[in-house]
């Protein structure tokens, strides 16, 4: 049975033919942008994980140092002097496509400083605080790349259940319902045809 929407002309088989020559082209496309986003989803969860293990090890000798440092100089006096630092370089944050998606891209300078560009009182610190600055200085960029890559995976997961929805409703609904429209407007035209065909038989006859 064709659908309401279609009647059992030549014009509307034109535009339902049409019509499914670009859902087919669509669905391939979509397909290809879903396996390119797939593929991009799991690079980046196994640079995710590389760079996760390295951030933790970073991160627990620059607390494990920060904590020498608190037994050193005392707790009171590392706050003090941690209050003292000056503000971390601007992270820049941009965005970048990919198959269209429009991800995170984040910038990180070179957090790492001098002594004496951090802001306090270098005769009131020590070898070990100042090692535990280095280490977390070295961390931040680490910690911004696993949070880029988190935020980016999330955003990919998101488009990869859209795309394949649309790709399910091409392949199930969509593509299948103008098929069946075409091959029933066909199947009317050439009923149509002999019918015409039959009629014009008789009345050639009569007019002999």
């Amino acid at each position: 049975m064709i659908s309401e929407r279609s009647k059992p002309t030549r014009t509307e088989l034109k535009r339902i033919s049409e019509t499914l020559d670009l859902s087919r082209t669509g669905h391939n496309l979509l397909e290809e942008k879903n396996e390119a986003l797939i593929l991009e989803y799991f690079s980046m969860s196994k640079d995710s994980d590389r760079k996760r293990e390295t951030m933790q090890k970073k991160m627990t000798e620059a607390f494990d140092t920060l904590k020498d440092a608190q037994g050193q100089l005392g707790h009171i006096e590392t706050r003090y002097l941690g209050a003292s630092v000056q503000k971390a370089k601007e992270t820049e944050i941009n965005e970048k496509k990919i198959m269209g998606v429009n991800l995170l891209k984040i910038n990180t300078p070179d957090y790492s400083r001098d002594i004496l560009e951090r802001g306090y009182n270098i005769t009131d610190s020590d070898a070990t605080l100042d090692g535990a600055a280095t280490l977390f200085e070295d961390t931040l960029p680490l910690i911004l790349k696993v949070g880029e890559i988190d935020s980016n995976s999330r955003i990919l997961k998101k488009e990869i259940a859209k795309t394949r929805r649309k790709v399910t409703a091409l392949e199930d609904y969509i593509i299948p319902s103008l098929n069946n429209d075409k091959r029933m407007i066909i199947s009317k035209l050439n009923e149509r045809a002999r019918e015409d065909f039959t009629r014009t038989k008789i009345v050639k006859r009569k007019i002999r």
